[in-house]
């Protein structure tokens, strides 16, 4: 019953997944409704599941989304793994030269040189700075709020329904099947709509399939600790707002970006680091 579970809940997902994004290609929705709907789809999917093998959903989205003090502090606390994560990144890429902020900061000065041509120079890159960092710290409420409810879409699909059909336990072979099912969800939209990959589409698969394996140990991680995804969707969130940075602070070209930086190599390495950390933080404090 349990691979019957699992293959319905796949299919559905990865049937509406690749709907969504053709449509797309057909007729451009927009980011915004795109991620939304694509995201929640995987709710849908979940609820369909339960339809036909008649479970109550009203018992088990309780269970998902089951709030508590616990559950609160650890929804708060999430987003801090990923400001962590950064710094990692961040203390790998410097001395390579893979990273480069003053990069994110012209960026935003070329932007505000267009929509405010009456400052002068200097006054345009003190706004650009002041505007780069102030993004990196307001990443932290987009985490909790609007980024966290898209993500939990998907997060009462991978880190609720699928999580608790193979036992509710971060341990390696769930960590790699949620992974390569998560990342995998992800392969029509890096190939029809080069997300995330617009040159390295083919290699994005296998590259985002892989950064979605070692990232999926936290979100796993947390919701055990937790006992609700809650806390899954604000971690989720806060790697949606922040983790783009990697991307975009580097003078690489967008073929080298795509394979080395947050989204390819690097950015693999970083959370196998960062998920060791947690796993012997973990055994440390049982033991």
């Amino acid at each position: 019953m349990a691979a019957l579970r699992i293959t319905l809940f796949i299919v559905l997902s990865y049937i509406f997944a690749f709907t969504i994004d053709l449509i797309a290609t057909i007729s451009p929705l927009g980011s915004f409704i795109w991620g939304f709907v694509r995201m929640w789809s995987v709710t849908l999917s979940v609820a369909l599941c339960m339809l036909i093998f008649r479970e109550k959903l009203s018992i088990h989205f309780k269970r998902y989304l089951k709030i508590s003090k616990k559950a609160l502090v650890y929804y708060l606390v999430a987003p801090l793994i990923v400001y962590g994560a950064l710094a990692i990144y961040i203390a790998i890429a410097l001395p390579l030269n893979l990273f480069n902020f003053s990069v994110y900061i012209d960026i935003i000065s070329t932007s505000l040189r267009s929509t405010l041509p009456s400052l002068s120079e200097e006054q345009i890159m003190n706004l650009a700075t002041i505007a780069a960092y102030t993004q990196i710290i307001s990443g932290y409420i987009a985490a909790i709020s609007i980024n966290a409810f898209f993500a939990l879409g998907e997060e009462i699909g991978w880190r609720g329904y699928l999580y608790s059909v193979l036992g509710v336990k971060p341990t390696l072979l769930n960590t790699v099947a949620i992974g390569v099912l998560w990342g995998l969800w992800h392969s029509s939209a890096i190939l029809l709509l080069g997300y995330n990959y617009s040159v390295n589409r083919v290699l994005g698969v296998l590259l985002f399939t892989l950064y979605a394996i070692v990232v999926s140990y936290p979100h796993l991680l947390i919701t055990s600790a937790a006992d609700s995804v809650i806390p899954a969707s604000s971690l989720h969130g806060a790697v949606n707002a922040l983790w783009g940075l990697t991307i975009v602070a580097s003078n690489l070209s967008i073929e080298l970006r795509e394979v080395l930086l947050g989204l390819g190599v690097l950015g693999i390495a970083t959370w196998i680091i960062v998920s060791i950390a947690l796993y012997i933080l973990l055994h440390r404090r049982r033991v």
